[in-house]
């Protein structure tokens, strides 16, 4: 979802210096994109571990939690590409899921803003699965929710930590570079795209031949 259907990824990193500037901390980039594409509680630990913060971070967290969807609510613009590779699909009758780190809350935020809610087949949070991003289970999930095979699935990434869960998932791995937090290109890639502009649909079209 972030960084692949939409410029998100600012969004968490303004929404976490939103929650600790009273305490004094700050969060650079370089510690963000450490943690981009990873779970809540996975992000919260490294920054714990960083900024040396101090006691329960539940507070913190919830904090974050409301700050964030009200930030990932207000952006509006997909990424290029996005609106035409979900039309094409559709008319291919390829189904299309959502495989996040983000909570649940936080993707419909998101896809509510950019007006794709509704758009997917299915939605998987890291916080249903089992373990979240680098592990395959959020890709695993999605694929019996569209109800087919991992390994006829496409995966769309951004990060070395999406890449590496499609990867592990048995998946074709694609990274989208149309994100300002977009990484160079990753040796976990099958592919990959300056944006979803360039998104080759014959690489579903041999599997919904007489479908």
């Amino acid at each position: 979802m972030d960084g692949v259907l939409a410029d998100s990824e600012p969004v968490y990193f303004e929404a976490a210096n939103a929650v600790l500037a009273p305490l004094g901390k700050r969060v650079t980039e370089t510690q963000q994109r450490a943690v981009m594409g990873h779970s809540i509680e996975d992000t919260w630990a490294y920054l714990a571990r960083e900024l040396e913060l101090q006691g329960p971070l539940e507070a913190l967290v919830a904090a974050y939690d409301v700050e964030l969807r009200r930030r990932l609510a207000q952006v509006r613009e997909p990424l290029p590409g996005v609106r035409e590779t979900i039309a094409g699909l559709k008319e291919r009758r390829v189904p299309i899921a959502v495989a996040s780190s983000s909570l649940p809350e936080w993707i419909e935020a998101l896809l509510g803003g950019i007006g794709l809610l509704g758009a997917f087949d299915a939605a998987v949070s890291a916080r249903e699965a089992a373990r979240p991003k680098p592990a395959p289970d959020v890709y695993l999930l999605a694929a019996r929710r569209l109800g087919v095979p991992a390994s006829c699935c496409i995966a769309l990434e951004d990060t070395p930590t999406g890449l590496a869960s499609a990867k592990a998932a048995g998946m074709l791995a694609v990274q989208v570079r149309a994100s300002s937090t977009a990484f160079p290109p990753l040796p976990d890639a099958d592919l990959v795209l300056a944006s979803l502009l360039d998104f080759d649909f014959s690489l579903v079209e041999e599997g919904t031949k007489g479908a």
